[in-house]
């Protein structure tokens, strides 16, 4: 359970009946993706907070690749929308205040991105606080983990790179839909947040080169 304290390296290899070499390998790994935490000289402990070991996990062993674009759009049509969804009908006022000050961080980065100051991965840092803060408006840490590690495949395959980018004003498409997201979930209204999200991934996936993205990624297999 979240919090235990498992048992020293000695007494696990006996119940377990392995040598200690692969167990403290095991243990190793597994504190590695966030799963296990080691307070110095009190023990290990199973981590409570885990919001992030699925995408420890996709980058640790690169389960995804280029070619699942589709794949990864999908999944964001699905979790995205139902997050913004209950996001509507659970947010906090603390939550709208996070969310609007990373609409505004986004929205102020856009103006160097275009006069060629920032790079396309440092707008999408900022794109990332606004779907997680909607992700975290849910309070259900599982959306908020599987989120996560959407938009860590997202980010790690480079999609929104100038290479891979057909509509190059995107952003400031996206930086309109996310303000019509944010102002549905203010108001509570879960239909139209559900919507203007599957209406904005859609717009995003439009804007990218899907053919070159699979085709680069097969030329490199």
């Amino acid at each position: 359970m979240s919090g235990d304290k498992i048992l020293n390296e000695r007494k696990l290899s006996d119940k377990l009946g392995i040598s200690r070499v692969p167990l403290r390998e095991a243990i190793c790994t597994l504190s590695t993706l966030g799963i296990l935490e080691a307070h110095q000289g009190d023990g290990t402990y199973v981590s409570e907070n885990n919001t992030g070991i699925f995408g420890n996990i996709i980058k640790k062993y690169g389960i995804f690749n280029r070619s699942m674009v589709d794949e990864v759009f999908e999944a964001r049509c699905l979790f995205e929308a139902d997050a913004a969804k209950l996001a509507a009908q659970n947010r906090t006022s603390q939550d709208l205040n996070r969310l609007k000050e990373a609409l505004t961080q986004h929205e102020n980065a856009l103006p160097f991105y275009y006069g060629g100051e920032i790079s396309a991965k440092h707008v999408m840092e900022h794109d990332s606080e606004i779907h997680l803060g909607i992700a975290a408006s849910t309070h259900n840490n599982f959306i908020l983990q599987i989120i996560e590690a959407i938009r860590h495949v997202t980010l790690e395959q480079g999609f929104f790179t100038e290479q891979f980018t057909l509509n190059k004003l995107h952003f400031k498409e996206s930086m309109i839909l996310h303000r019509e997201i944010v102002n549905a979930i203010e108001s509570q209204n879960a239909e139209k947040a559900y919507q203007k999200m599957q209406e904005h991934i859609i717009q995003i996936r439009s804007a990218l080169d899907l053919e070159r993205i699979r085709r680069c990624e097969n030329e490199n297999i």
